[in-house]
């Protein structure tokens, strides 16, 4: 079985050390390579091919967003996993932005904390505990500032072609594999259109995402 490699970039070396043994000691991944500044990071993985990069937000010289936007350019089909102190909205969202698969905090336990790589390296998203409630805070503070001050009413929603075939086929009970078959597009792709889909109704889930589509006339 092919381990999941896996990249580390955190300029603390003694954390590096812990997360090393703690991912190596597991049957199905291993430590493929680490870095301790973005800068290093973006040399070494524009000449090497990892499945999951786990990247701190706060480091000396150019930050971890910086770096994983760059790092995903030349590692397309890598994953993307934050792992920091903050759970700053506008961290998570840039990262939601930039297209990485994960924002999870760096108190979470051994165990969640290997359950999330193995997640996104599966094609999914993991965001957790206050992560997520920053979250739903950030969409709720979004669909606020989409009402009409004068009418009261929300602002008309507009989505995408793709955004609504998407919205329609799981109304109908569509699962995010077979949308993709039946698109021709990766379940990466599928995910990142329903986080799109949440943040233009303002909601924290798909099903009330499509009971507003319902509401908007959007579905039938």
């Amino acid at each position: 079985m092919k381990k999941i490699a896996v990249f580390l970039v955190d300029d603390h070396e003694i954390f590096r050390n812990g997360l090393k043994q703690l991912i190596n000691n597991e049957p199905d991944m291993e430590v493929a390579g680490e870095a301790s500044t973005g800068e290093d990071a973006i040399d070494i993985l524009s000449k090497t091919s990892v499945d999951v990069i786990i990247m701190d937000i706060r480091m000396p010289g150019i930050s971890g967003l910086d770096t994983g936007k760059s790092v995903l350019k030349d590692n397309s089909n890598a994953k993307l996993l934050f792992f920091s102190l903050f759970d700053n909205p506008d961290y998570v969202l840039t990262a939601l932005d930039m297209g990485a698969s994960g924002y999870i905090l760096k108190d979470t336990s051994n165990k969640i904390f290997l359950h999330a790589i193995r997640t996104v390296h599966n094609g999914q998203f993991y965001f957790i505990g206050d992560v997520t409630d920053t979250l739903v805070r950030k969409y709720h503070e979004q669909r606020n500032s989409t009402v009409d001050i004068q009418s009261g009413q929300p602002s008309e929603i507009s989505l995408s072609k793709r955004e609504q075939q998407i919205i329609r086929m799981i109304h109908q009970g569509v699962t995010n594999k077979e949308i993709a078959e039946s698109l021709g597009i990766s379940i990466r792709t599928i995910e990142a259109h329903r986080l799109n889909i949440l943040r233009k109704f303002q909601v924290s889930t798909i099903e009330e995402a499509v009971e507003s589509a319902r509401a908007s006339l959007l579905l039938s």
